[in-house]
């Protein structure tokens, strides 16, 4: 590295350092990775991605960079997570339980078996009922799939928590 680099990149720094310190809008658009919430408390109408293998993926590589629509629209050369989280809903149903899903989309190039459960509260965001049992989801390769869960009573739940795993 010459002295004239070197100066350049000291006067930079300060821009470059005030840059990365910049506020961005968050857009919830598109598909998002699962996060890993360790330690933290629930978060309601939330998604949560529980197994540490769905996370971690050290996945092929790519060269030259692709287009992504994970990235919002920048080049990446990598994928993070095995599974992206596209979607989380709820509503009523006619007999008043609530149903809820997700759309999970399978980002590798193998299929996945994962496993959701839910858990229902009530308005005051305790327990309303047991968590549901383990339901297997099949994830064909690069594709999307929904998991979906109803409560079991009609009064009183307002809020869900779904957990994903990969299947045992």
């Amino acid at each position: 590295m010459n002295i004239t680099t070197m100066r350049k990149t000291l006067l930079l720094l300060p821009v470059l350092l005030t840059a990365s310190s910049c506020t961005t809008v968050d857009i919830r658009e598109g598909a998002a990775p699962g996060v890993r919430v360790p330690e933290v408390g629930i978060r309601y109408n939330f998604v949560g991605i529980i197994d540490k293998s769905l996370q971690d993926w050290n996945g092929p590589v790519f060269d030259p960079p692709w287009s992504s629509m994970f990235a919002g629209g920048r080049k990446e050369r990598d994928k993070h997570t095995k599974i992206a989280v596209e979607s989380t809903e709820s509503r009523r149903t006619a007999t008043g339980t609530l149903e809820v899903w997700t759309v999970l989309r399978n980002r590798t190039d193998h299929p996945l078996q994962i496993e959701g459960r839910t858990q229902f509260f009530d308005s005051a965001k305790a327990p309303a009922e047991k968590p549901s049992a383990w339901q297997r989801v099949m994830l064909p390769p690069q594709s999307v799939a929904t998991y979906r869960e109803f409560s079991t009573k009609v009064q009183d739940v307002a809020f869900y928590y779904i957990e994903i795993r990969e299947g045992r």
